[in-house]
């Protein structure tokens, strides 16, 4: 896929992605509160998922792309597969912001992970900012229940909380992958095998559970999920090619302001102070590192 520098586009498509994006969180919330368990979500995800990354591919002229080039494909469609396996059955138990707050810390274990095991430079400024943004979403997630951490971290919402955690870790070092893997494989690969793995690996351990809709209205939900999650992932890797990636992240985080938006007119959930304050600060972490990440390209490129 052939790079363009077209910051406004880039801006543009990132913005209507993760408006999506959140369309999608909140149906796949949705759709689990109607009923549907999360594997039953994932295989109906999966499976129009995969059709639309065949059909974006074919308009793309990229249809052998989608053949994996090197074994890492495998790995990173199980890592990809087991992060969706932890974070979907959170949904229905986490406000959408909570889940959001946790999701967002991804681009912060992304910098973690790329120190390690990519060896990029990481000083103390990008240490602290890192510190700073997990430490402003644990204030968040305590600070809003007026009795502590024990009222915060309710024994019920404990286990789909770290679900979450651990499922937006594995997505992390997917990332890491995707960075290593990107000179040899093809965009439109990595959302594709992801669908595979989540559509076959739900059909076969939980077909038992997978109940056909019984109206028109379900089907729609049902596919409609798979629809908004490919429509979005094609927006984020578009977004990055006519822009850079320093340049489209801080608007990622207009995600945020979404899912505040649909708790609140679909939940009537309204966000405490807390947690609009450790988002704020969450946001600022996370466009500082982008911002360190584009001038390490710049010195890189001298």
């Amino acid at each position: 896929m052939a790079r363009q520098h077209i910051p406004a586009v880039g801006i543009s498509l990132t913005l209507a992605a993760y408006f999506i994006l959140s369309l999608f969180s909140a149906l796949n919330k949705y759709v689990q509160e109607l009923g549907y368990g999360a594997p039953q979500v994932m295989f109906f995800d999966g499976l129009v998922g995969m059709i639309c990354m065949v059909v974006i591919a074919a308009q793309q002229k990229d249809l052998k792309g989608l053949r994996p080039r090197k074994f890492m494909q495998v790995v990173l469609m199980v890592l990809n597969v087991s992060a969706a396996f932890m974070i979907f059955p959170a949904y229905p138990h986490l406000p959408l912001v909570t889940a959001y707050l946790i999701a967002f810390t991804g681009p912060l274990m992304i910098t973690l992970l790329s120190a390690v095991f990519l060896k990029e430079k990481m000083g103390f400024p990008q240490v602290a900012a890192v510190l700073v943004g997990f430490g402003a979403v644990t204030y968040s997630m305590v600070a809003q229940q007026a009795n502590g951490i024990a009222a915060a971290f309710d024994p019920a919402q404990m286990p789909y909380i770290l679900r979450m955690i651990a499922g937006t870790f594995l997505f992390a070092m997917t990332q890491v992958i995707v960075r290593k893997l990107s000179d040899t494989e093809s965009t439109w690969s990595f959302p594709f095998f992801f669908y595979i793995g989540m559509f076959a690996l739900s059909g076969l351990f939980f077909h038992d559970s997978i109940v056909l809709p019984s109206a028109p209205r379900e089907w729609a939900l049902l596919m409609g999920l798979g629809v908004l999650d490919a429509a979005s992932l094609a927006m984020i890797y578009l977004g990055l090619k006519y822009a850079k990636a320093s340049t489209v992240v801080p608007f990622q985080y207009s995600g945020m302001i979404w899912v505040m938006l649909l708790d609140l007119v679909l939940w009537d959930k309204m966000p405490a102070v807390p947690q609009v304050a450790g988002a704020a600060v969450l946001v600022l972490a996370g466009i500082y590192l982008a911002r360190h990440e584009r001038r390490l390209h710049k010195d890189a490129g001298k």
